[in-house]
């Protein structure tokens, strides 16, 4: 009877505890992937989660120490030798130490052309464990933004020596498991239904660890927008969180109500317009000025994003570093002048409104995702801008991957882009623009000036000069200026093509019930911050 007593009491005090714990539920769009740490098809927010790297950017876009303690960059900027933390382990007790960090990197460049798209896979040389807690990674040549790199979410990320499989290659094989240094671990799945993040016992931040208040994250699968609110309402989910996880005009409701809170990040990244050389009409540039011109940024972000982005006049927010050019004046709104130099340029208007040359009717195409609104939205919006000017815009709506396969073989006269954010802003995005992969090599391969983009872009990247040298108070002005002014003369370079037209400031936003506190968003575009969340 008495060992029936204890056991009752036992199984009480454990139920106590489940129900004690402290669940945030959040909406989103898709299941969170399979958290192989160099894999493409996950969730940021959740590889951010599991997985942590040598450094990270703050809330400020600054480098500073994560798993590293300190680094020094020697060699004219070709080696790095990065000072371990001795006290991290994994989410699994495995010793987190240089051995680790060497066989991770083995991983990530046994596939150098699958992550080609960042500068540092193609330039790492080697990596040398020099003892237990310090090693060095030894690069062909200088490139400015090695850490920048090194902070990103993937590929440079730390899985336990244990889950890889034996070839190390994570692209080919998947891990044996998502076991990372993390303050929290995947501990469940439900494809199309949700995903379960728990807090990491061994999270070697303790004092991080200790103020974390949500024991599990959990992540609920739901596709449609009317879905999530009406599950915010009914108190099914706690957390809706991101750019485009709830759409704008209903975020605009929400922000009116007193019964959630809403909050708007500082700009993340810019949504802009490239305009394709390729194309008869905007291989002149006189043209493409005009467009530019004829575009109103100001009713764009009114009637799309009802004010609560601002109107972009350059391709980085000014919050970005070194996101101001020296001389290049952005083009403004001028419907008058616009048609002005249309006919000054020979093109002539018949009665139906449009403009002719040569007796063919001037015809431009603007391409964009069929399941995005906003990109439909601002679609119609310059349709009929342009119809001002005299010029038939055609709407072509794609689905995703014929989207993106037009835009990476130039199939397109006008489409959508995105800058990247915090931390491949300016270098890793700038550096794109050399590689054949992205649209920015396509746009600006046409273009006289294109040997002279690639040129700076190369000289600035192999600056061995860095702005984070250590994790110590560093400033070199000299050498700051230098830098500062490689990239205004880069980015008049880039502005004066006029293929590039931003159009608005992109900011995350986020809504939730009432009573979570610590939600402050930052110019992180990919990361939630559960870690910062309480009641």
């Amino acid at each position: 009877m008495l060992k029936r007593i204890i056991l009752f009491m036992f199984l009480l005090c454990n139920i106590k505890l489940v129900l004690a714990e402290n669940i945030l539920y959040v909406a989103v769009s898709q299941n969170v992937g399979d958290m192989n740490p160099q894999g493409y098809q996950n969730q940021l927010y959740a590889q951010n989660m599991i997985y942590e790297g040598l450094v990270k950017t703050d809330r400020n876009g600054k480098i500073v120490p994560f798993l590293a303690n300190s680094w020094e960059i020697k060699d004219q900027g070709k080696t790095y030798i990065f000072h371990l933390r001795k006290n991290v382990t994994f989410s699994n007790g495995e010793k987190f130490d240089s051995y680790a960090v060497e066989k991770n990197f083995k991983s990530i460049l046994l596939n150098r052309a699958k992550h080609s798209w960042s500068a540092l896979v193609m330039l790492i040389d080697y990596v040398k464990v020099i003892d237990e807690y310090t090693i060095a990674l030894c690069l062909k040549q200088p490139y400015l933004a090695t850490l920048n790199e090194l902070s990103l979410i993937r590929p440079f990320r730390f899985l336990a020596p244990s889950m890889f499989p034996n070839d190390l290659d994570l692209l080919k094989n998947k891990p044996k498991g998502q076991i990372g240094t993390g303050p929290y671990m995947i501990t469940d799945t439900k494809m199309g239904i949700s995903d379960t993040f728990s807090k990491n016992p061994n999270y070697w931040d303790k004092q991080r660890y200790n103020g974390i208040y949500f024991d599990k994250i959990i992540t609920k699968v739901i596709i449609d927008s009317n879905s999530k609110l009406i599950a915010l309402r009914t108190n099914q989910i706690d957390l809706i969180y991101g750019s485009n996880e709830i759409p704008i005009e209903i975020f605009k409701d929400i922000a009116k109500s007193n019964k959630f809170q809403s909050f708007i990040s500082p700009p993340i990244f810019t949504t802009t317009l490239v305009l394709n050389p390729y194309n008869r009409f905007l291989e002149s540039k006189d043209f493409r000025e005009i467009i530019a011109l004829a575009i109103d940024k100001e009713k764009i972000v009114k009637h799309v994003y009802y004010g609560y982005q601002n109107v972009a006049p350059y391709l980085f927010s000014p919050n970005m570093p070194y996101s101001t050019p020296k001389n290049y004046k952005t083009t403004k709104y001028n419907k008058k002048l616009a048609k002005d130099k249309l006919q000054r340029l020979g093109y002539t208007y018949k009665d139906d409104g449009y403009l002719y040359k040569d007796e063919k009717k001037i015809t431009l195409n603007i391409n964009f995702i069929a399941n995005n609104p906003t990109q439909k939205a601002i679609a119609e919006i310059l349709q009929a801008q342009l119809k001002d000017i005299g010029i038939f815009l055609q709407l072509i709506p794609n689905e995703i991957s014929i989207y993106q396969n037009k835009r990476l073989k130039g199939n397109f006269d006008i489409c959508f882009s995105q800058t990247w954010g915090i931390p491949y802003e300016p270098f890793t995005f700038l550096n794109s623009m050399r590689n054949e992969g992205h649209i920015d090599y396509i746009a600006q391969k046409p273009l006289k000036q294109k040997p002279l983009i690639d040129k700076a872009i190369q000289d600035i990247i192999q600056s061995a000069y860095d702005l984070q040298a250590s994790n110590v108070d560093y400033k070199n002005d000299k050498k700051e200026k230098e830098l500062s002014n490689k990239m205004e003369n880069l980015l008049d370079m880039i502005y004066e093509t006029q293929i590039y037209i931003p159009l608005t400031y992109d900011t995350n936003k986020v809504v939730s019930r009432s009573g979570i506190k610590g939600i402050a968003p930052d110019i992180h575009a990919f990361e939630i911050p559960f870690w910062e969340f309480y009641e």
